[in-house]
């Protein structure tokens, strides 16, 4: 029986719909479908993590995108939705390509590694508790893009997250839940340093 690989497909597809010099972020995103929320949420939490962030104010418009498709996923919503400011933006081509193939070998681990454990974290009831655990995350991330690593740790976190729905392991909802709040510790514990040296 051939192996599932949900995180694999997902980078192979966004790397098969960049065909041109550039690609519009709609085009990713929509390459799923209408009723694939969750793979279209994994998208802009993958490129965050990736070479691609070091685009400017690119982390902040995956950000954008993650809290608007956790929160439709919040209240249930099968049919993700954005806005067209975001779809129209461009993405370099080239740089996709790049940004993919780094994302497969991770998505290649992370597909051989994930299974069925702990699926009351993230079915059921926890489900939108995930969604919006994601949206408050990724909200943090247009404040956090100076801070160095924050808005890629951010991203991974949503990441881990997502696959953590999408493959039913609750284990991957804890790892990304803890990515997570060090993602958003750092900028504190800078900020306290910082304070710490001026007094």
């Amino acid at each position: 029986m051939q192996q599932e690989t949900p995180v694999s497909d997902i980078v192979d597809k966004i790397d098969e719909t960049v065909t041109d010099d550039n690609v519009r972020a709609g085009e990713l995103l929509g390459a799923f479908g209408h009723s694939a929320l969750l793979p279209t949420l994994i998208v802009p939490a993958l490129l965050v993590t990736s070479p691609l962030s070091a685009i400017p104010f690119f982390s902040s418009l995956c950000g954008i995108a993650i809290v608007l498709i956790a929160l439709q996923g919040v209240f249930g919503r099968g049919q993700p939705w954005l806005p067209e400011f975001i779809c129209r933006r461009p993405i370099p081509a080239e740089k996709t390509h790049r940004a993919t193939k780094t994302m497969a070998r991770l998505a290649g681990w992370l597909d051989k590694v994930t299974r069925q454990r702990l699926q009351f974290l993230v079915v059921g009831p926890a489900r939108p508790v995930v969604y919006f655990i994601c949206a408050l995350a990724a909200s943090m991330i247009p404040l956090l893009e100076l801070v160095p690593m924050s808005s890629s740790m951010i991203g991974a976190g949503v990441s881990l997250l997502a696959i953590g729905m999408l493959a039913r392991d609750g284990v991957f909802a804890v790892v990304g839940f803890l990515f997570v709040c060090v993602a958003m510790a750092v900028p504190w514990f800078i900020f306290a340093q910082g304070s710490a040296l001026l007094t």
